[in-house]
């Protein structure tokens, strides 16, 4: 029986191993090619160049405008991650916490958003942002990006307030609190696995979102970063080392993200799971 469970382990842990190989070489492959020249990328894509070039990443950022479109995508995608957080956690403890009747059917009202087709408001949506000057404003992503991250934020995190014990919240009103501390003292602070869960979801959808972008920034100082990325082909030639440099730059700040975020994820994910 002992033999039986080594094996299966290191079956298992071979399989895993395998695994992560498999999901971590294409991220290898594409930073060792950054770092190559167009000849050497299509003579030899699999090998470690003996020379790198490290002037693509500086051609990406100042000649390609990475470091304008980065700071772009900075500013849209960490404000509509906090104003998606801060409004779908007081919704949810709105509907979780306090007693109303219409709580069930304001929640299924935002459940709906989640069966909207997103590209499919684009034409309304651009019509609408013409009428009232908002094309090439950031406005014209952070309010999209909130509203369609609203309804799985919202979902989650109904989830997990309505298990917080109402006695917490009781004893903290008892000692002369209110419910405006019992959402910022209580409940808010106790929910911070799903809201690093929704931070890091909606971050990366966000950050690496190309259709809306696209649609609605012409001004190559207010794009952000995927349509960027855009630039660097041509008509009849394309700059492949500098655009997989501006691609590596563009990756950084999602794994940076989900590495700081992980732990978090994996304890919202497990909550529960020892009850009873």
């Amino acid at each position: 029986m002992g033999k039986k469970i080594s094996i299966g382990t290191v079956v298992l842990y071979f399989i895993l191993t395998a695994f992560s190989i498999t999901c971590l070489y294409p991220l290898i492959w594409l930073i060792i090619n950054s770092f190559k020249t167009n000849s050497e990328l299509f003579n030899n894509p699999w090998g470690i160049t003996p020379n790198p070039v490290f002037s693509n990443y500086k051609t990406a950022w100042t000649a390609g405008k990475i470091g304008i479109s980065f700071f772009n995508s900075a500013f849209v995608a960490l404000s509509s991650m906090f104003i998606t957080i801060i409004i779908a956690s007081m919704a949810a403890f709105a509907i979780t916490r306090l007693k109303w009747k219409l709580s069930n059917t304001v929640l299924g009202l935002f459940l709906l958003g989640v069966m909207i087709p997103i590209h499919s408001t684009l034409i309304p949506l651009f019509i609408m942002f013409n009428k009232v000057r908002l094309i090439n404003n950031h406005l014209a992503l952070i309010l999209p990006y909130v509203a369609f991250a609203l309804p799985t934020s919202i979902f989650i995190l109904t989830g997990f307030m309505s298990t917080i014990p109402h006695e917490v919240e009781e004893a903290f009103i008892i000692d002369g609190g209110n419910m405006a501390g019992v959402f910022w003292k209580i409940v808010f602070p106790l929910s911070k696995s799903p809201v690093a869960t929704i931070s890091i979801y909606n971050f990366v959808s966000m950050w690496n979102e190309l259709m809306f972008a696209l649609i609605f920034m012409s001004d190559p100082n207010k794009m952000t970063l995927p349509v960027s990325l855009t630039r660097f082909k041509g008509q009849y030639s394309t700059n492949w080392t500098v655009q997989l440099a501006a691609i590596v730059i563009m990756i950084i700040p999602s794994i940076a993200a989900y590495l700081f975020l992980s732990d978090k994820i994996i304890e919202s994910m497990t909550i529960g799971a020892v009850k009873g």
